[in-house]
């Protein structure tokens, strides 16, 4: 199964001859079973991902994203519910068994907004801990002690079940050299602007264009 991931930022997005983002070549390049998006994204940001010739888009939202843009432009929300943070589904993309997912939205609440999504990190415990675990975790914001930045805004999920899962894909944070790997059973990629995801393994996207670091224990 290999995903196109996009998180965050269209940076290095391709463009068209018009100077509009296209994601159409790495469709064409990599040919993806789904366009996955991991949030901070918008309407026009949803229009490229359709535009991109991706046979199924899916994503969650991350606490930047203040509309619910995804359905409008069938894209899949797989939480399917901003009030939650989090729900555990199954992706079945054809040609593949079907894998077992928890699809987790926003990032941990560092200030009080009603449009962003967000979630104190009781709320992502409660909605988590008692979800059977899963294949593939899908989720902006990384699992605690996976890229923790000193500011509040980029902490990480502590909910258990995101960290015993054995491949999780996260937005969000910049990766850091010397960043945590407790959980030592799976294999984390951090994405920002685009990246491809073969399961169970990794690979680099188009250009080398910010699939980040593989991190293992």
């Amino acid at each position: 199964m290999r995903l196109l991931v996009v998180a965050d930022s269209a940076h290095t997005w391709p463009e068209g001859p018009d100077g509009r983002y296209d994601l159409s070549p790495l469709v064409e390049r990599h040919r993806p079973d789904a366009l996955l998006s991991l949030g901070d994204y918008s309407t026009a940001h949803a229009e490229v991902m359709v535009r991109s010739g991706a046979p199924v888009r899916l994503g969650v939202y991350g606490n930047h994203c203040t509309q619910d843009y995804m359905p409008g432009q069938g894209i899949v929300d797989l939480v399917a519910d901003r009030r939650l943070p989090a729900r555990r589904t199954i992706l079945t993309l054809a040609g593949h068994r079907p894998l077992t997912v928890l699809a987790v939205q926003g990032c941990v609440r560092y200030k009080f907004d009603r449009h962003d999504v967000l979630f104190t990190q009781r709320e992502y415990a409660a909605a988590i801990d008692p979800l059977p675990a899963a294949e593939l975790v899908i989720t902006h914001c990384p699992p605690a002690g996976i890229n923790d930045d000193q500011d509040t805004a980029h902490e990480g999920i502590a909910a258990g079940n995101v960290n015993l899962n054995w491949l999780r894909l996260g937005g969000l944070s910049w990766p850091h050299p010397t960043g945590g790997t407790e959980a030592a059973r799976v294999e984390p990629c951090w994405v920002n602007a685009c990246g491809t995801s073969d399961e169970p393994g990794l690979s680099e996207c188009d250009r080398g264009s910010a699939l980040g670091r593989r991190v293992s224990g």
